[in-house]
């Protein structure tokens, strides 16, 4: 038997190829290239891959915790994006000036801003009244101390000290099962790399948290209650999950998100990031030897944790079509949404030629008939969604005046109906095959690209070779494939239906920035 601490090289013979989409008959021409990927385990479970490319001095590295706001419980939703936002305020090591007297303050914030909670709750209950007074007492004194705790911060250390050493690309993201930390470097800063994201692993300090949940709190604003999209996805989602933690808004519920403290997103923090949930990948100019002491040396002392077990939950069968309104002041939208497998079901190749097929780019069939033909729409798009324990065909359409929602969900059943019955042409399938095709080769063209691809594949199906294997299947799947997922899955019963319509009511206006807490760095908002 192999020891988990004896990497494993797997030379991968990835071919890049150069579709023509012009000419739906024409080849792709070959161009292949070796890549040496070496596989690595820690004693503490975190898993590691290398990648060696060596057109450029540089690397990318893409680090992944296996937790998302489906781990969220009821009450604390928002609270895993809030925790990516905290990653980024330092900790014991940067980002304060002295740690030994920043501690007892941020625990003094802690209380004082948990007893003022408390007692703006009461105005929740029945017969419950709000002291004023002992608002403003802790007010006032919540703003003492947070005062204090400032003159402690160095901020933006992390990012500085990324981009003096020629950091670029630093970022983060939270999905609804992971949480990815990503930054491209010289190949000389590996060390530094290991240095500083072992640190954010072993040592977080979660400054400034109360401030920094102001600002999430705006970035939901901004993105969805002041979104007609983002109103009609959080509505949609929450309708076509009815058990799954899936119907969480990664962004949390607003009466939730605005009550989260630090406590909570510290025992988040020491639940989940632990090495045992975590996989890197590092894809560039680097020696694989080198990258693994490197790794063994900062991440190897960290402790594995004891992870919570897998919540035992199935989403219900769909016993009918779903159908809601969501009333905002803007022009109408239509998102359908249809039950399908969850990733790693033999179908999802078929249903990602399907999405293809009917809603991706110009040449797609509810395209031409909806924007072109009928003028039906603006514009139209449609595709599968995977997750690991469920599925969801989306196809989302914006009605052109003075057509009506019904006029596009009557024309997008029809094409449905159509792809139910009729095949598509050798042209059509050619055509969807070399939008895939390019699609994945743009996506694995870079150092960050590859590196992403990967360790999403790795995460999400236990197997990086997913990333190299997916192109094979799609290739594969034939017409009549097609055909035979339309009908097992596009049916009405397994439909959530949401329409946007045009409210009377103005939304509320976001309020302006807090003072004292800028947009960061790594914000894309």
């Amino acid at each position: 038997m192999r020891s988990s601490r004896q990497p494993r090289v797997v030379v991968i013979l990835l071919v890049l190829l150069i579709a023509t989409v012009q000419v739906a008959t024409a080849a792709p021409l070959p161009e292949e290239i070796r890549l040496p990927i070496t596989e690595h385990t820690l004693r503490n479970g975190m898993r590691l891959l290398i990648v060696e490319r060596r057109e450029s001095p540089t690397f990318s590295a893409y680090l992944r915790f296996q937790v998302g706001s489906a781990n969220e419980i009821p009450g604390q939703t928002g609270l895993a994006h809030l925790l990516e936002h905290m990653m980024f305020k330092g900790t014991r090591l940067f980002g304060t000036l002295d740690p030994k007297r920043e501690l007892p303050l941020l625990e003094q914030i802690d209380a004082r801003s948990m007893a003022l909670q408390a007692e703006k709750a009461k105005a929740r209950l029945p017969g419950g009244r709000v002291n004023a007074t002992t608002v403003a007492a802790l007010e006032k004194e919540i703003a003492g101390l947070e005062a204090e705790a400032k003159t402690f911060i160095v901020r933006n250390e992390l990012w500085e000290i990324y981009r003096r050493n020629g950091g670029v690309r630093l970022n983060a993201s939270t999905s609804r099962e992971g949480t990815q930390y990503f930054v491209s470097l010289p190949n000389t800063r590996l060390e530094l790399w290991a240095l500083l994201e072992s640190d954010r692993m072993r040592n977080p300090v979660f400054r400034e948290f109360y401030t920094e949940r102001g600002v999430v709190e705006e970035e939901r604003r901004q993105r969805v209650d002041t979104s007609p999209r983002g109103q009609l996805m959080e509505a949609a989602l929450a309708t076509a999950f009815v058990a799954l933690p899936y119907r969480h808004p990664v962004l949390g519920w607003p009466s939730e998100l605005e009550n989260l403290t630090r406590p909570q997103a510290v025992e988040f923090f020491r639940t989940y990031y632990a090495p045992n949930n975590a996989l890197a990948v590092l894809v560039g100019d680097l020696d694989p030897a080198e990258v693994i002491r490197t790794v063994e040396r900062h991440f190897g002392g960290i402790p594995a944790q004891p992870l919570p077990p897998a919540p035992l939950l199935e989403e219900p069968p769909q016993p009918g079509e779903r159908r809601i309104r969501v009333e905002f002041p803007a022009e109408p939208q239509l998102l359908m949404l249809y039950r399908i497998p969850p990733l790693g079901h033999p179908d999802m190749y078929t249903l990602s030629v399907l999405g293809s097929l009917l809603g991706d780019g110009r040449s797609s069939r509810l395209h031409k008939r909806l924007v072109e033909e009928q003028r039906l729409v603006t514009g139209v798009a449609a595709g599968p969604w995977f997750l690991r324990r469920a599925g969801l065909f989306l196809i989302q359409a914006t009605p052109r005046a003075p057509h009506t929602l019904d006029e596009v969900e009557a024309a997008i059943q029809e094409e449905i109906r159509r792809a139910q019955t009729e095949p598509p042409t050798p042209r059509e399938l050619m055509k969807v095959r070399n939008q895939i095709e390019v699609g994945a080769i743009r996506g694995l063209a870079s150092n960050a690209g590859l590196a992403s691809r990967l360790g999403e594949a790795w995460a999400q199906t236990g197997d990086w070779r997913f990333a190299f294997e997916e192109r094979k299947k799609i290739q594969a799947v034939t017409a009549e494939e097609v055909v035979a997922v339309a009908r097992r899955y596009l049916l009405p019963r397994q439909l959530t239906a949401a329409w946007l319509v045009r409210g009377t009511a103005p939304p509320s206006a976001p309020p302006a920035r807090r003072p004292g807490t800028p947009l960061q760095p790594w914000e894309t908002n």
